[in-house]
């Protein structure tokens, strides 16, 4: 049964006022699946169809569910291709969808008849779901060039041919990656625009015949998904978080006054929306995820060492006896510490702190934290004392500390196409390691000499995971593993080998890879159930410290609001 939730916007200080009115309290939510394994979901136009993902031992199938009958038919089997961005055509007869291949970050955008499953291919090289046009004859999307220093919004025909570019950003400056909107008179196409490297986002328009952007919001978030106008076009909602919040609510824009309000306020998180055309109906995913951190030797049973929802989902590092993670309790990314043995967990930062790296000694610790208003790297003491600011200009993430505590490497941000840095703890002169290629997340070896990184020479390269001197240049190996750009490596304690995530029917597992190719890759842990969000090896005879968990998916639909 449906159940009436009444939302009372909370009162916010300065630029991000929400009004002190309640329109929806009214509001139905429903949640429409309890298995938690659904990816993604779209609405058709007059609320009847849903379109989703569901997931299944690692795999995705696409299905259609009947509202009205309850009826719901699969459209294509399980497939290890990532499907996702759908979106009905305005006759509810076919659905756009687009698929990316496990080894790629090239997505292809396709058409699917609904009762007939015939599939066109219609564009290739796609960064977000499409916004379809009022009348149905074109599409607009966002498609990033990394090489290029930027993104664009692009308009084509419904086939996908005839692109154009109607707008474009550059560094600091991103386009969100989640869905633009086109609105009801075809006037405007709303989208996301990320400011400070995506620390911060607000709602702009463009013209579908280009033109200057305009500035649709007067609030910012620092996290926005897909845009939906409503029918009378008066009005854009899509979730985001606030500025002082890590939870994704879904949020009212008014157009063209800009008045910013949060139409849910509570614990869950949802993900994108869709928006039905005739009614005052969306659909979203209403997210949950679980992390707690473990230790114990790599084939062996594992003990937990925290007893929180969300430790070590955004990083963990161990050294010297202790383990360092993010928690999200306390409505935002701070770190801790705790001992192996689980005694003296303290928290170390409150203005924001993630990706967390440790010295050998565990004497010095870097981290990333937006306190300064952009993505930058941190140091700070054992003891959370004398935090420091490293990086300057446009920032940083990923930081991985050398074992002597005295220089880190980390991927730049903000100019466009991402390489690896170095600069000492003592924030000197930052050197670049990397220029022409493209890559992320570094990890330092045990004895400082190499350089372990998601790695590609062109942009039409696929992610490999390669391996470079300190100094940087060109790789001295690289590795085609699993899920290349979602990867998490870590080098074993004797540096001779890389460890990396692989995933069989939905459970991830670590595998060893010899840097000297002297032996195939191996798998060395033995889980049978969960996802790691990331992990790090304790001591010389390494002990296995994990962030392991679970991401659940719900479809939810909202109704009634006004």
């Amino acid at each position: 049964s449906k159940r009436g939730y009444r939302f009372v916007p909370v009162v916010e200080n300065g630029k991000n006022a929400i009004a002190l009115r309640d329109p929806f309290s009214a509001m139905q939510i429903t949640r429409l699946t309890h298995d938690g394994h659904v990816l993604d979901v779209g609405i058709s136009a007059d609320a009847r169809l849903l379109a989703y993902v569901s997931i299944d031992a690692g795999k995705h199938s696409l299905w259609i569910w009947n509202l009205e009958s309850g009826e719901k038919c699969q459209l294509f089997p399980p497939d290890p291709a990532l499907c996702w961005g759908l979106r009905f055509t305005h006759d509810g007869e076919n659905l756009f969808y687009i698929s990316t291949q496990p080894d790629t970050t090239i997505s292809i955008l396709h058409r699917i008849s609904i009762s007939h499953g015939q599939t066109r291919k219609l564009v290739v090289n796609i960064d977000a779901p499409i916004a379809l046009s009022p009348g149905g004859e074109q599409i607009a999307f966002i498609r990033r060039y990394p090489a290029q220093h930027r993104d664009v919004l692009i308009v084509a025909g419904v086939d996908g041919l005839g692109e154009r570019e109607i707008a474009s950003c550059q560094p600091p400056d991103r386009f969100s990656f989640s869905s633009p909107s086109w609105s009801p008179d075809g006037e405007l196409i709303a989208l996301g625009v990320g400011r400070k490297d995506e620390v911060e986002f607000s709602v702009i328009g463009v013209s579908p015949s280009g033109g200057p952007q305009i500035e649709l919001s007067q609030c910012q978030w620092k996290d926005l998904r897909a845009l939906a106008w409503n029918e009378a076009g008066n009005g854009l909602y899509f979730s985001a978080k606030a500025l002082n919040s890590n939870s994704l609510q879904i949020w009212r824009l008014s157009y063209p006054g800009g008045e910013a309000q949060r139409i849910t306020n509570d614990p869950n998180n949802y993900e994108e929306i869709s928006m039905a055309e005739k009614s005052q109906t969306l659909v979203t995913m209403q997210t949950d995820a679980l992390a707690k951190v473990w230790i114990g030797a790599a084939g062996g049973a594992p003990r937990r060492l925290t007893t929180g929802r969300t430790e070590g989902f955004d990083g963990l590092a161990a050294a010297a006896g202790r383990i360092v993670y993010a928690s999200t309790e306390h409505q935002q990314s701070d770190l801790w510490r705790v001992n192996a043995d689980g005694s003296d967990c303290r928290r170390l930062t409150r203005d924001s702190g993630f990706l967390p790296s440790v010295s050998r000694d565990g004497q010095v610790i870097t981290y990333v934290s937006a306190q300064s208003g952009t993505f930058h790297i941190w140091s700070m003491d054992a003891d959370g004392g004398n935090q420091k600011l490293l990086t300057a200009g446009e920032g940083g993430s990923y930081p991985s500390i050398s074992p002597d505590g005295k220089w880190i490497v980390y991927t730049a941000l903000g100019n466009g196409r991402n390489t690896l840095w170095k600069i000492s703890t003592e924030q000197g002169r930052p050197v670049q390691l990397t220029h022409d290629s493209l890559a992320i997340k570094p990890v330092v070896s045990p004895d400082g000499k190499k350089i372990a990184c998601i790695y590609r020479a062109q942009e039409s390269d696929k992610w490999k995971v390669a391996v470079l001197r300190s100094e940087g240049g060109t790789p001295q190996a690289a590795f085609a593993l699993p899920y290349p750009y979602n990867q998490v490596i870590r080098w074993t304690p004797d540096g001779k080998a890389l460890t990396y995530l692989n995933r069989s029917e939905g459970v991830y597992n670590i595998w060893r890879q010899p840097i000297d190719r002297s032996a195939a890759p191996a798998q060395i842990t033995t889980f049978t159930e969960d996802v790691i969000f990331s992990y790090d090896w304790l001591g010389d005879e390494p002990q296995l410290v994990s962030s392991r968990g679970a991401k659940t998916r719900h479809i939810v639909l909202i109704e009634d609001f006004r």
